[in-house]
């Protein structure tokens, strides 16, 4: 812990600057901190806080830059969030209020919510169930010989695969087919239905083993679908001003599943921090990372983050994270009890 002087003064070099961009120098902290103290104290402190690890020098004869340590004992100790004006709020519920009930397209808004509200990167992953359950099947025909399973699981995911067919089957055919199978498995996870042990002629069984397929493909996740916005916005803050920083992170984000890269799985109850150095990649040592989860009836769960500059402003964005969690769980209510 701090003395509360130098609480003061970390507190006041990261909020100026995240305001600035630039390093804090003595001088500014004497007239704007609001310490009652001298100048030659100001100095020391400064440089009590440098040796302790809280700020660094970025170059010679510049001001001062909170470091990693620094950002985490401000969000620890320091930081007071306050929740988003109720103004905001109103037009985020009217935004999610348009949305079609499907899941993953609250997912979608919520990370353009985030993105376009903090000017940083938003990823949000749609809610996932440790064990889906099949909520409906199609069967739809593509060529005499093959059909399309379309799998609606009970998160409002969408599945498919195409299976081929022991003869032709039309249409009407293929509908009986669905809702003879709907009827006996809509409702059940996948081990319930291997449970069941219900005999079925060749295409139905062919259906059937190609749904457990697809479900416990989805079982084998942690999360569901990520969605990520805001890169853009993200890249035009000025630590990723040089070209190879900026390429680093398109690179590792440029992934098929950017959850590889974003660490959204150690998202806690409340919210959980990931600084600069602190990150296993190496192209987000500028960044940081808030993450939240949220949950929902049946199991049902999903994570919340931001992905932004370790100047941040922290503040807003843990705000900002922890309502839309919020936002989400009321959704999963409102629409799964």
């Amino acid at each position: 812990m701090l003395t509360e002087r130098r609480d003061r003064l970390l507190q006041f070099i990261v909020d100026e600057y995240v305001r600035t961009a630039q390093p804090v120098a003595s001088a500014a902290a004497e007239r704007r901190s609001g310490l009652p103290v001298s100048s030659a104290t100001i100095r020391n402190e400064m440089a009590r806080l440098e040796h302790e690890g809280f700020i660094e020098q970025p170059h010679t004869s510049a001001g001062r830059i909170p470091s990693d340590r620094g950002y985490r004992y401000y969000v620890e100790e320091l930081m007071r969030p306050k929740e988003p004006p109720d103004s905001v709020k109103q037009t985020i519920r009217h935004q999610f209020h348009q949305a079609t009930a499907e899941t993953a397209e609250w997912a979608r808004l919520a990370a353009s919510v985030l993105a376009s509200r903090l000017s940083y990167g938003a990823l949000v992953t749609a809610p996932h169930a440790a064990s889906s359950h099949l909520r409906s099947l199609q069967l739809v025909s593509v060529h005499e010989y093959v059909a399309l399973l379309v799998v609606v699981l009970r998160e409002t995911l969408v599945v498919q695969q195409t299976i081929t067919l022991d003869r032709p089957h039309t249409q009407d055919e293929l509908t009986e087919i669905s809702a003879r199978l709907n009827s006996l498995y809509a409702g059940h996870s996948a081990d319930d239905i291997r449970a069941m042990q219900i005999e079925h002629p060749s295409v139905e069984a062919e259906a059937i083993q190609s749904v457990l397929s697809l479900m416990d493909a989805q079982d084998g996740q942690n999360l569901g679908e990520p969605f990520l916005e805001g890169l853009r916005e993200l890249l035009r803050e000025p630590e990723f001003a040089r070209g190879e920083t900026i390429l680093e992170i398109l690179d590792l984000l440029a992934g098929a599943n950017p959850l590889e890269a974003i660490p959204l799985a150690q998202a806690g109850e409340d919210v959980t921090f990931v600084i600069g150095a602190e990150h296993a990649e190496d192209a987000l040592r500028h960044c940081s990372v808030i993450v939240s989860r949220y949950s929902g009836p049946a199991g049902l769960r999903g994570a919340v983050g931001v992905l932004g500059p370790t100047r941040m402003h922290y503040p807003r964005a843990v705000s900002m994270v922890r309502y839309m969690s919020g936002v989400m769980e009321e959704l999963l209510d409102a629409y799964f009890r």
